[in-house]
């Protein structure tokens, strides 16, 4: 492909998305679902068409509050041409070879350029892309109606972590200690076969690769000597504090990865029960258990609305990885914070509620229950606890300094960050993870 067959197959993928939006098609298709639907319509591409493709892709969609903002700025239409000459123009700096690329002269090149989109680009020139003017949730990319929320979660970290989540995120694995126990021989492995990386600063069983690779091909991946998982999730499962023999619940286990990390600490020794309402999500955590050679996990497909009679003071831990925005992931998931909207927010705010109430009737006394979402607002974390310990006298807060002491810190992981009332909150800006609420509550023996 061409430099300007690469523009025309995002203007096109950019496109397809508009008209399945207006349509009301497809909605929820997340934007790397669009991209790959339309890579696979080029399957002449080679992976240096398919990465520059999905550079300008991607670039568009981390900038999309602010580009939409500079073309409001200047009464010019958001259309997908526009958008693209936008990003072109701020944040490629292309402006002067546009008419090169966008001709009549180049096979499956854009069609030339209008005369409106020739006085547009000029108009772009004299601007910078980053301007003072803009809104704050305009420069940072966040609807304007979870601002207060944010901020709220974030205090005076807010612009900083705010900003960190328009940023691509890094790609961690996580090695499986009942294989390779030593993480640093994985990175030496990986190094022998040119897949550089560096050890976590906070989880102990982390390794974070220098850029984004394929993996599932490799022989130490078909080993199950370690699995992709992000930092934050590496350190929320092990702060769970699952130990061998006891009774631990899963709840919203989906693909398994918290249920791996137990499951190893544990080794192989108790049992684990992963609870989710969806079967594709189960299937493909049996697919990773197996791979690790885990067999004390039992998983079991529930309703949506499901009875936890049988398992009333049952369990040493309930793990509750709840439902919730997603918003401490969307640098992963870039689109999906225009996605969610108040009415999507409060059904989910009042899933995590039901759950704890659900995990409250599981844990056994003594025992405890650990809340966790990936998210960075403070109705989906400390607010959520706020209100279930008012109405939970029998549960308190537990000293999660204290936890991550006897679980990260004794196995040789990094200090615990800084906590606000007993809560933890893992950061993209700070720490380096992505956005974490994890919270420890102990259950008062009777």
């Amino acid at each position: 492909m061409t430099p300007a067959a690469r523009i025309a197959a995002v203007i096109e993928i950019l496109a397809d998305m508009q008209a399945a939006s207006e349509a009301r098609f497809l909605l929820g298709r997340q934007a790397g679902q669009w991209l790959r639907a339309g890579l696979q319509r080029r399957r002449y591409a080679g992976s240096g068409d398919r990465a520059a493709v999905g550079d300008l892709f991607w670039k568009i969609q981390r900038g999309r509050a602010r580009l939409g903002w500079h073309l409001a700025s200047i009464d010019a239409p958001a259309n997908p041409r526009n958008i693209t000459l936008a990003a072109l123009v701020l944040m490629e700096q292309k402006s002067a070879v546009l008419p090169q690329l966008f001709s009549a002269e180049i096979a499956h090149a854009p069609a030339p350029l209008d005369d409106r989109e020739a006085t547009l680009v000029a108009m772009l020139e004299t601007r910078d892309f980053t301007d003072p003017a803009m809104p704050e949730h305009i420069a940072l990319e966040w609807p304007e109606w979870l601002m207060a929320d944010a901020k709220a979660g974030l205090g005076d970290g807010l612009a900083r972590e705010l900003a960190a989540l328009m940023t691509e995120a890094p790609t961690d694995v996580r090695i499986n200690p009942l294989k390779q126990p030593d993480r640093r021989r994985l990175r030496d492995q990986l190094a022998g076969r040119g897949i550089k990386g560096h050890p976590t600063r906070l989880s102990p069983l982390g390794v974070r690769l220098e850029k984004r690779t394929r993996l599932e091909d490799l022989q130490e991946w078909k080993a199950g000597l370690f699995d992709v998982q992000d930092e934050g999730s590496q350190v929320a499962a092990l702060l769970c504090d699952a130990r061998p023999g006891m009774q631990v619940a899963d709840i919203c286990a989906g693909a398994g990865g918290k249920s791996l990390v137990m499951a190893a600490k544990m080794e192989n020794k108790g049992r684990i029960l992963a609870l989710d309402p969806d079967a594709e999500r189960l299937e493909k955590s049996g697919e990773r258990l197996r791979r690790a050679a885990i067999h004390n996990v039992e998983r079991k497909l529930v309703a949506e609305k499901w009875s936890n009679r049988s398992w009333r003071g049952k369990f040493d831990r309930v793990v509750i990885d709840a439902p919730c925005s997603g918003s401490g992931t969307w640098r992963r998931q870039v689109d999906a914070r225009w996605q969610l909207t108040p009415e999507k927010l409060d059904k989910i705010k009042d899933t995590q509620a039901i759950l704890l109430e659900k995990a409250r009737a599981m844990v056994v006394p003594g025992g405890r229950i650990i809340y966790i979402t990936c998210s960075v607002l403070a109705s989906e974390g400390a607010d959520v606890i706020k209100q279930f310990l008012a109405n939970a006298p029998e549960i308190e807060l537990a000293d999660i300094t204290d936890i991550w002491g006897d679980t990260i810190g004794k196995i040789g992981g990094g200090a615990c960050p800084p906590t606000n009332d007993g809560l933890l909150q893992l950061l993209p800006g700070r720490d380096g993870t992505d956005g974490f609420f994890i919270a420890v509550l102990q259950a008062r023996l009777r």
